[in-house]
């Protein structure tokens, strides 16, 4: 059998079972012929090969990004971009210049300020919002999404009044007794449902977003909620018109009413496994508590930073379990978002629960298992638990977990842990919470860095060659696909990256450098670099 390209003169990191790492590699149609030294693949061309010289750089599996929202980071291009705006007056000023442009009554969104980096030090309020436009609803939403502020307008469309109750699981800013337009958890996941882009606006999104994963390397995403159960037909309408064309995992969850919404998923005969190569039905999914940085994780002791708060819940534990267990009954795997220790508790006892009902190997996932201490460690090993880890987390925003939760950021994310008790993590960026950039995962897992440059829990790192693994082997393996995704290895599909660098013999404080040269997907580019790359022998 003749190849349709060959891949020579590289670093072909394979993360097989062996860790093997070879010269070259060999492509027919979709699929990986063989792997090997340059002469032994020179044995597979024919006349119509095409060959790529690596000269050096790394060939790598596409990465598995087990834990991103492609609607949300979609509508965010969209919108006013707040992320490194320094102070409310110009987040002010940027939508005042939306707000020009925008008809009198459509709504005004932002996205991605951190209260914690802005002058003031402080989340903008209702009042402020009102100064840039009275006649425009206006929301814009905190970096976690777990968050936002807005003004009169859309609190009047909404219908909340200065006297409403703080809703189950949420939380409404009030000073002096009137709303100040901060919305909490619950009632911010059910304002930015009320908010919602149309479904137009969606699919030009979903391109957006899709063209960003793949120049970043990503050939699969584990697409972890957007708002309601249109969003499940969005999706699947976003893959069949090929508004996507990144492999999708969809969780079965939303980040609004995300109880309802999954009982009507369950209802209506969704199920894990089914779909196809491109687009599959992921797990069963639900919300426990919140955001890392907010901070409103629920935690089982109080913030470092706060002895008198621990975080926010949104279920009890026999509401979680009621839906979950039930999933699981019916053959779906299960998670929910945990991001706290009393979280992650709360999803290992649920997951106990459920393996004592059904098959035990059904890989029910953890997302972002962001504080596990060694009890609860041990647990996920038992329970056969696959955490999905947030590395880039402790590079943006390590400098507020050293605040917020003093001594546990030993166990935040612990990687380092889980991988010598034998569990097997994958990583997700939860993107566009942060960075789709594959590499600045890598980098946070491998040093443990801050983006300030301050070391948060060294005991969890990692090699580059591990977390490689975690971003391909262990995301496919998170989704039932290591038999066909996340390694170089004969009859797997043809999802690569080529690399602008050998990573493996990359110094770790240089990896979050490393840049994606090109991205394949089924044994065909997606995405190039550069335009004058020949993929011809020289």
């Amino acid at each position: 059998m003749k190849a349709d390209i060959i891949f020579f003169n590289g670093q072909v990191v394979t993360v097989d079972r062996n860790q093997s790492v070879h010269q070259a590699a060999a492509i027919k149609e979709e699929r990986i012929l063989d792997t090997g030294s340059n002469e032994e693949i020179q044995a597979y061309a024919g006349d119509y090969t095409t060959w790529v010289d690596l000269k050096g750089r790394s060939l790598l599996p596409g990465f598995i990004d087990a834990h991103a929202h492609i609607e949300i980071n979609g509508t965010n291009k969209l919108g006013v971009n707040c992320k490194e705006l320094p102070s409310i007056a110009e987040i002010q000023t940027a939508l005042r210049e939306r707000a020009q442009d925008t008809p009198t009554g459509e709504w005004i969104r932002g996205w991605g300020y951190n209260h914690k980096q802005l002058s003031e030090n402080r989340h903008p309020t209702r009042a402020e919002l009102d100064e840039v436009s009275v006649e425009h609803p206006i929301i814009i939403t905190r970096t976690c999404n777990h968050t936002s502020v807005v003004n009169s307008k859309a609190l009047a469309l909404f219908g909340l009044a200065d006297d409403a109750p703080d809703p189950e699981g949420g939380r409404l800013g009030r000073e002096n007794g009137r709303l100040n337009g901060q919305l909490f958890e619950s009632i911010h996941m059910a304002m930015f449902e009320f908010s919602q882009y149309e479904e137009e606006e969606i699919m030009k999104g979903y391109q957006l977003a899709s063209q960003e994963y793949i120049e970043n390397g990503i050939t699969s995403l584990h697409e972890a909620g957007g708002y309601g159960n249109v969003h499940f037909q969005w999706l699947q309408k976003g893959v069949l018109n090929q508004f996507i064309d990144v492999r999708l995992y969809m969780l079965m969850g939303s980040l609004s009413r995300s109880k309802e919404v999954l009982e009507r998923a369950l209802e209506g005969g969704f199920l894990t496994k089914m779909g196809n190569d491109r687009f599959t039905v992921g797990p069963a999914k639900l919300f426990i508590d919140g955001s890392s940085s907010g901070p409103t994780a629920a935690t089982r002791e109080p913030y470092t930073s706060d002895p008198h708060d621990s975080g926010v819940l949104y279920y009890t534990q026999e509401e979680l379990e009621e839906t979950l267990v039930k999933a699981s009954r019916m053959g779906n795997q299960i998670t929910s978002h945990a991001m706290g220790d009393k979280g992650v508790e709360m999803l290992i006892t649920c997951i106990e629960k459920a393996n004592e009902v059904a098959d035990s190997d059904r890989r029910h996932r953890i997302e972002h298992c962001g504080i596990a201490q060694a009890d609860l460690r041990e647990r996920i090993k038992k329970a056969k638990a696959v955490p999905i880890l947030n590395p880039a987390f402790l590079y943006e925003f390590g400098d507020g977990y050293l605040v917020d939760y003093g001594e546990r950021v030993h166990d935040m994310f612990p990687a380092r842990s889980l991988l010598d008790l034998g569990v097997r993590p994958a990583i997700g960026s939860d993107n566009p919470v942060t960075t789709a950039n594959p590499f600045i995962g890598i980098y946070a897992a491998v040093t443990r860095k801050t983006k300030s440059g301050k070391e948060i829990g060294t005991n969890q790192r990692v090699t580059i060659y591990e977390a490689i693994e975690q971003y391909t082997i262990n995301g496919a393996f998170a989704s039932y696909k290591e038999d066909d995704l996340g390694s170089i290895e004969p009859g797997k599909t043809a999802d690569l990256i080529i690399v602008n660098q050998p990573i493996l013999d990359v110094d770790p404080e240089e990896v979050k450098n490393v840049k994606v040269d090109a991205t394949m997907i089924g044994g065909i580019f997606y995405y190039q670099r550069s335009s004058s790359e020949s993929y011809t022998r020289s």
